[in-house]
């Protein structure tokens, strides 16, 4: 088994300058480049392979993370699948692995975590109450921990988007268009913030346009297919030209209404989503959405856990908020202007 003595030996230094660069010690960018090249490549010839588990043992430092997640196919999504991607990059640029672990058996995972000497935990579940388990045992053992969606708790900081921004710039982007009848379309106010920001945020946008936020327009319902008959039903004076949806997923179920019943989107009806879904992005009329970059999310969680720079400013509720982007495509456009016959039979 090739040792750091035969690493030193070839390399013409000592054992500890080896230690140092093969562990990326801080101390190790002090040496010439030209030496710490010189000791990878010696290491990779000689075939070295460095026993995590002896160093940690010796060390105290385990370079492993904790991922607590939810995996079912009701609660799994593609943004899990994408923030994970973005952890995944990110803590191998700074020589971390990771070991999963379900929230569906915390106690499983509290063990393992404590057995492995794991100080660094980063969860992605919104589940409140699992939430609220692992903030407990992560101050009982003093350990680092960031999450994903939702809210900060205590201590413990979480990233997301800015909800409320990104619903107001939505709705600034279409009464920029010359739109003063937006609708939105949302789910029941149960347990989540960001359902919440996003249609507080739109109330937000509606009054910084100087526009009425029409109740009739204003669906929070998971009855999608009857909110959408009721409110596109509507004459068409009296109907919305374009409407927000706090998810691209829940405008492909407009889109779907829309085109059963001869409403031409944009043409007759606009619509702005959120979370910039493949889905969205190929549906029959591309649909313009707010981007959530969710491969980001994992990139600052890691480095907010590592106290590296993560790029975004930390807010006093201990948040860390990206900024939304919108995503322009087909399916919002200026309002029709409608002809003289067609409004002498509205």
């Amino acid at each position: 088994m090739v040792t750091l003595k035969d690493i030193a030996q070839a390399a013409r230094t000592d054992t500890g300058t080896v230690s140092r660069v093969l562990r990326n010690h801080p101390k190790a960018h002090e040496l010439r480049p030209a030496t710490r090249e010189r000791i990878l490549r010696i290491a990779d010839e000689l075939g070295y392979q460095r026993n995590l588990l002896a160093s940690s043992v010796r060390t105290g430092v385990v370079n492993t993370m904790a991922l607590i997640a939810r995996f079912s196919p009701e609660g799994f999504f593609v943004s899990g699948a994408k923030v994970i991607d973005g952890l995944l990059e990110e803590s191998a640029c700074h020589g971390y692995s990771i070991k999963v672990y379900a929230d569906s058996n915390l106690e499983l995972a509290f063990r393992e975590i404590s057995g492995s000497m794991i100080r660094l935990v980063v969860m992605t579940s919104t589940n409140c109450e699992a939430r609220e388990a692992v903030a407990r045992f992560c101050r009982e053992k003093n350990l680092r921990l960031v999450y994903v969606f939702e809210h900060s708790n205590g201590e413990f900081p979480s990233v997301n988007v800015d909800n409320f921004a990104a619903a107001r710039l939505a709705v600034r982007h279409l009464a920029e268009m010359g739109h003063r009848r937006i609708g939105l379309f949302c789910v029941p106010h149960r347990r989540y913030h960001y359902v919440n920001e996003r249609h507080d945020g739109f109330l937000a946008g509606m009054a910084e346009a100087g526009l009425e936020a029409n109740p009739e327009w204003i669906v929070c319902t998971d009855e999608r297919e009857n909110a959408v008959a009721k409110m596109l039903s509507l004459p068409e004076r009296n109907r919305p030209t374009a409407l927000f949806g706090i998810s691209d997923f829940l405008l492909l179920h407009v889109q779907r209404y829309a085109f059963l019943h001869g409403i031409r989107i944009p043409e007759d009806l606009s619509l702005v989503g959120m979370g910039n879904m493949e889905a969205g992005n190929f549906a029959v009329v591309p649909l313009t959405s707010i981007e959530e970059d969710h491969r980001e999310f994992g990139k600052v969680a890691v480095r907010a856990l590592l106290d590296k720079e993560t790029g975004v400013k930390k807010q006093g509720s201990g948040m860390y908020l990206l900024p939304p982007r919108l995503i322009r495509r087909v399916s919002s456009a200026p309002p029709r202007k409608r002809t003289a016959e067609e409004r002498s039979l509205s």
